[in-house]
């Protein structure tokens, strides 16, 4: 019986350890050529097996293979595979896998619009394709990806409403909308609810007048019709936009209405002479600060005196909504400052210039999907934090935990 004799060097293996890492990434791609190579002989034996099936129907007694049609194909976290698709004669078989015209992987389409509505433009994710999917993808099919998700955000903006609201943020925006090489001006009328929890929430983006009492009738009536609570709505807080007040205190007749006192106090110092709007500005915070009804009434009136006729019409401002302003001491502390003013609807504004600026032209459907898509962002945050928090930062774990973009587009794809 003879022995075998085995004889290792060991310092041959090392050097070959040693040049395999030193060329780790070419490893990399061999092994993930190797996986594309066996992923596209594994769907095309699933195909293969759906052929059979098809002919193996009554209607297909007649007909029989007829070869293979190669197709490339973009699957998610593979890259580019290479696929034979089997082909009968009367050319009547479809795939079910890889249905005929399909070039990229579904999941990949909504990758590019969450990335798109992120803020990466069509131009940048045409030229990062390659490396971030492993395909080439052109600004077309980033523009089409959206399609995946218009049904579902366009639903949204027009969902039913459940919850009731206690308070709604009301107020008109412009919305800056690029339309191939020049940039227009769109207006939205904006209204925002606050739950029985405490949490926002964007009830309605609608295109309209702002200074017209009709537009926002429309509004409020689609609000209503989509099943608001009118019973259950206590404040109002708006800009004094002619005719919003109006129309609000007609549809709301149990609540009360708030005056924003961002849109008071800078109306307020554009009356001001220039010379006293430091000493004005010092005197109004006194009165927005206050720490009770009295103390702001008497804070006021200090600043009404230190004024006197070189400011009137400065005062005036204040003066003439002073209850509108001072309405939100009839309310819990917590909620004093929140319900001061309309920034919350400018926070929308905000979040959607900066979106929007990625986006080389954007047609109507484009913008309600981006609205529709920034709204919920931003709801998936503030569902996180009830108005009379101090900080969202003191909810523990929250940041590790929470990823307000992925829930938007889940949201929207679920």
């Amino acid at each position: 019986m003879g022995l075998i004799k085995i004889e290792v060097n060991v310092a041959e293996i090392r050097k070959e350890i040693s040049k395999k890492i030193r060329h780790r990434t070419k490893i990399f791609e061999d092994i993930t050529k190797d996986i594309r190579v066996a992923v596209g002989g594994a769907i095309s034996e699933i195909m293969n097996g759906e052929m059979t099936l098809f002919l193996g129907e009554a209607d297909q007694v007649e007909n029989s293979r007829n070869g293979y049609e190669s197709k490339d194909y973009a699957l998610k976290g593979i890259g580019t595979i290479r696929l034979k698709i089997p082909v009968d004669r009367k050319r009547k078989f479809e795939s079910a896998i890889i249905p005929k015209g399909e070039k990229i992987d579904p999941r990949i389409k909504e990758e590019l619009a969450v990335l798109h509505l992120a803020g990466i433009s069509k131009r940048t994710m045409e030229m990062i394709s390659k490396r971030i999917f492993g395909v080439d993808i052109s600004r077309q099919t980033v523009s089409n990806s959206l399609a995946l998700i218009e049904d579902k955000a366009l639903s949204w903006l027009e969902r039913p409403l459940t919850e009731k609201y206690w308070a709604l943020y009301i107020d008109g925006t412009n919305f800056k909308i690029q339309r191939r090489g020049s940039v227009e001006k769109e207006i939205a009328l904006v209204v925002l609810g606050v739950d029985e929890n405490n949490r926002k929430s964007i009830l309605a983006i609608e295109p309209g007048t702002k200074e017209n009492k009709d537009s926002w009738d429309a509004v409020f009536s689609g609000l209503v019709s989509r099943g608001l609570d009118v019973n259950a709505v206590r404040i109002g807080i708006m800009d004094g936009l002619p005719g919003l007040e109006n129309s609000f205190k007609e549809r709301f007749t149990k609540a009360v209405t708030a005056r924003c006192w961002v849109h008071a106090l800078k109306n307020a110092l554009n009356k001001c002479p220039e010379r006293l709007r430091e000493a004005f500005q010092l005197l109004a915070s006194r009165v927005m600060y206050a720490v009770s009804e009295d103390s702001a009434r008497k804070a006021f009136q200090e600043l009404k005196i230190a004024m006197q006729a070189d400011a009137q019409r400065a005062v005036y401002i204040l003066e003439k909504d002073l209850e509108s302003l001072l309405v939100h001491y009839r309310f819990e502390r917590s909620f004093w400052i929140p319900l001061k003013t309309t920034n919350p609807i400018e926070r929308i504004n905000k979040e959607f210039k900066r979106r929007a600026k990625s986006m080389e032209t954007m047609g109507e459907t484009t913008r309600d999907i981006l609205l529709a898509f920034t709204a919920l962002r931003l709801e998936m945050n503030w569902r996180k934090m009830p108005i009379n928090s101090k900080s969202l930062e003191k909810i523990p774990g929250l940041k590790d935990k929470f990823n307000p973009i992925e829930e938007a587009v889940q949201t929207l794809l679920n």
